[in-house]
């Protein structure tokens, strides 16, 4: 990513800004779009208006001037804010959860924690299980330079985020689901329920992954767990996972006949969520 350096260079004043409080952390993350669109997309960056989402938002800061091409300054002059900019334009490469997540955000509905480094996954699922997410900006040239984990660039890396702060605390059901599975794992980790399956590496991957970098409807998340536990070791490892959590019977038989033909939806997902309901931790 060649624009990194001018990257860095763009956002030293908004981050000293932010560093004394003149700045709030949804204003820094929504400059940092900003910032990468037009170096990355110069002239071309700002999509089409579109039907703007009906979100209340705090983006009160009007849009600085960051050398936008003569175009772009055209039609920028009918915006008076970054909130109106996120939502009443489509941005190039940009998913429109993007936008709704960061005006969510900024009226509070998503509570996320802005970061300047990569949590761990253990980090990430003591945020999630009291209703938190993440948000990584990263703009030193030494991290923008070069894919972040191997596969996503310093801008995707930060979009990501937002679009996995939309799974979850978009649908309401889905976010309480989502809060009982994740209390479900710490209680699991904490009582060294999953030492014995951790001592595999594929294993431990796939459940780092599910604990810090997948946000679904609970049913699904439960599948993933359960679909690993069943690839990496055995069905009697299943059952004896399952008795250490202790549930009742019909929870047993819902989680047993989850992924065959033998679950019924329509009654076992409200068998497997209710009983979701009683890991949440809020």
């Amino acid at each position: 990513m060649i624009e990194g350096p001018l990257l860095e260079a763009k956002m030293a004043p908004f981050l000293e800004r932010y560093r004394v409080n003149e700045i709030s952390d949804y204003e820094l993350t929504a400059l940092f779009i900003l910032v990468s669109l037009n170096l990355r997309y110069p002239g071309t960056w700002l999509g089409a208006k579109c039907p703007s989402h009906q979100i209340e938002h705090r983006l009160q800061m009007k849009v600085p001037d960051l050398g936008f091409e003569p175009n772009i300054q055209r039609r920028l002059t009918e915006v008076e804010n970054l909130g109106e900019l996120f939502s009443q334009f489509a941005l190039k490469s940009t998913p429109k959860t993007v936008n709704r997540a960061l005006l969510c955000w900024s009226n509070g509905s998503y509570p996320l924690e802005l970061m300047f480094r990569i949590p761990s996954p253990s980090e990430v699922l003591s945020q999630q299980k009291v209703g938190r997410r993440c948000l990584t900006v990263l703009t030193d040239s030494s991290r923008t330079t070069q894919f972040i984990l191997g596969e996503r660039d310093y801008l995707s890396f930060t979009m990501h985020d937002l679009i996995h702060a939309d799974h979850f605390y978009f649908h309401p059901h889905s976010y309480h689901g989502q809060l009982g599975f994740y209390g479900l794992l710490d209680h699991g980790i904490r009582q060294a329920h999953f030492d014995h399956f951790l001592k595999n590496k594929n294993f431990k991957d796939e459940f780092e992954y599910l604990i810090s970098d997948m946000n679904a409807y609970a049913i699904h998340l439960l599948k993933c767990l359960k679909a690993a536990i069943l690839h990496y070791y055995s069905n009697d490892d299943f059952h004896e996972w399952i008795e250490k959590i202790n549930p009742q019977k019909e929870v047993i038989t819902a989680f047993s006949e989850l992924n065959t033909p033998s679950y019924h939806p329509l009654v076992q997902d409200k068998i497997l969520l209710d009983w979701l309901e009683t890991w949440r931790q809020i």
